[in-house]
């Protein structure tokens, strides 16, 4: 596909990657377009604990690619709010959520079955959790692929109780390499914040920054700069193919 939407930037001084036979995905704002629902359950939380700024919506921008945690500890460090039971309130509030918030970017489908059919290898790191138990009813990231129709890729996912130090630590990257067979040289990551690419880097792989989601802020480009810029799956499907 041509034209600006589906346009490829290089980035890095490498140059673009080369002999890609693995790919690596974020979740939440790579793949799957999570905002409402996490906006709406931070609306609930601070609406929970009193709290009238920041706004949901401009907390979630702030913490982009942070895990749950730490947003929270950001939260009590930065702005002195008392967190008890915080973290809690959020995830009974986002699991709460109705079925249908959730759907995937454009031309993200297209991407994974076509990469799927080719036989490369996938899997997905991610900062939210991957198989939870919130209020006596199933969640987690497997919960979502499965509502997403990308279940076949849960044996492959490494969510925050996986690892012991999250992402921009390369532990979670790593763990899925293995997990896969393939070596980092040959492994493209893909997400949409500088801890993405900055796990990334520190595994040893090549990194794409997905601007189709949440626009590329340059703040995160100057904390870490990418192989390659991809302002839609499409340009990722070239680059693979």
């Amino acid at each position: 596909m041509a034209g600006m939407a589906h346009e490829l930037r290089i980035t890095g001084s490498r140059g673009a990657p080369t002999a890609i036979q693995a790919v690596v995905f974020d979740f939440d704002d790579t793949l799957a377009d999570t905002l409402a629902a996490r906006v709406h359950a931070w609306g609930q939380t601070f609406a929970w604990a009193g709290i009238e700024k920041p706004s949901a919506a401009d907390f979630v921008t702030e913490q982009r690619g942070v895990s749950l945690q730490g947003s929270v500890e950001i939260l009590q460090k930065s702005r002195g709010v008392n967190t008890e039971g915080m973290l809690e309130a959020y995830r009974s509030a986002y699991w709460a959520k109705k079925p249908g918030l959730l759907r995937l970017f454009d031309g993200v489908q297209e991407l994974v079955s076509a990469l799927r059919d080719a036989g490369v290898p996938m899997g997905i790191v991610t900062s939210k959790g991957r198989n939870l138990l919130i209020d006596g009813r199933a969640a987690g990231t497997l919960v979502e692929l499965d509502e997403l129709g990308l279940g076949w890729l849960a044996p492959h996912t490494v969510g925050f109780e996986d690892v012991s130090h999250p992402k921009p630590h390369p532990e979670g990257v790593l763990r899925v390499l293995d997990g896969l067979g393939v070596t980092p040289e040959v492994t493209l990551v893909v997400g949409d914040s500088s801890a993405d690419i900055l796990a990334a880097q520190n595994a040893g792989c090549w990194s794409a920054l997905a601007g189709w989601g949440v626009p590329v802020d340059q703040r995160e480009m100057a904390k870490a700069t990418p192989d390659v810029v991809a302002e839609h799956p499409a340009a990722l499907g070239a680059l693979l193919g």
